[in-house]
């Protein structure tokens, strides 16, 4: 697969990134920063400045925050603080709106997907180790657990994305550190094992129907990367690298996918393939 060199973007990250994108050749990362506070970084025709976009007033970020887009010109930002419950911010296309408490107790970072317009969709791993989520329709609804698969509960922090209209794809680290797999298309399906041996939380993207591309730190601690297109899972391949936490990746457009870590200077990675 045609994929580029990894380029260094600078900053001093202080947890792994997150990344959104909102049309082509748009991206958006955000990480937690030295001061604790949230930071953002974005793409358009070049790259800019790092910006500290602050915290809530109830404190610091303690880890990575989640980050996606609905729609031209909007980014839904999510946090989790040191009591569990979510912090959420956005971004209007004008301006961003202040911190708004969630309430909730996760016990990891939450993931962020959406299928459509105003429709957000945030799991994580709830206070007794399942899969728990949250939704946004015409108003937030309240938690559900989805369960864990039968080898045990989740030991990191949930991978989330849609590829289509009321489809979501949700991906755990499983107790046996391999690949775990759950999806909507109007209910939920059960839980399938993937293979392989990851060393890190997944993350996921999607380009189009049917195409999912999963990440992770892998058993040489480079990046590793699976695939799906249309009816069948390829192999692990290693895509090199070294890096701390957890990768992040994002599609602004058909056979484009951009990835980022945080190197072990804590500064940003960054790697795209495109077809």
């Amino acid at each position: 697969m045609p994929w580029s060199d990894w380029e260094d973007l600078g900053g001093q990250l202080a947890s792994a990134p997150t990344v959104s994108s909102w049309g082509a050749k748009r991206l958006d990362v955000f990480a937690q920063g030295p001061d604790g506070s949230m930071w953002h970084n974005w793409f358009e025709k070049h790259w800019k400045q790092w910006e500290s976009l602050g915290h809530p007033m109830t404190g610091k970020l303690i880890e990575a925050p989640s980050a996606v887009s609905w729609g031209d010109d909007r980014i839904d930002c999510f946090i989790r603080m040191d009591n569990g419950s979510m912090q959420h911010r956005y971004w209007n296309g004008k301006s961003w709106s202040t911190w708004e408490d969630q309430g909730g107790q996760m016990a990891s970072p939450p993931a962020a997907a959406s299928w459509g317009h105003r429709r957000l969709d945030i799991f994580t791993r709830g206070p007794d180790g399942q899969l728990w989520h949250k939704y946004f329709d015409d108003g937030w609804k309240n938690w559900e657990s989805l369960g864990q698969p039968m080898n045990g509960p989740l030991t990191f922090h949930p991978a989330a994305v849609s590829w289509g209209h009321k489809r979501l794809d949700v991906f755990i680290r499983g107790q046996d550190a391999k690949l775990w797999h759950k999806y909507f298309d109007g209910s939920w399906s059960n839980w399938e094992d993937l293979g392989g041996e990851l060393h890190s939380a997944p993350c996921v993207t999607a380009w189009g129907d049917r195409r999912l591309d999963v990440f992770c730190k892998g058993p040489d601690e480079a990046l590793w990367h699976k695939w799906f297109k249309g009816h069948t899972w390829s192999g692990w391949e290693s895509l090199d690298g070294k890096f701390q936490d957890y990768p992040a990746a994002v599609s602004w457009g058909s056979e484009r996918i951009d990835v980022f870590v945080r190197g072990p200077g804590n500064t940003l990675q960054h790697r795209w393939f495109k077809d």
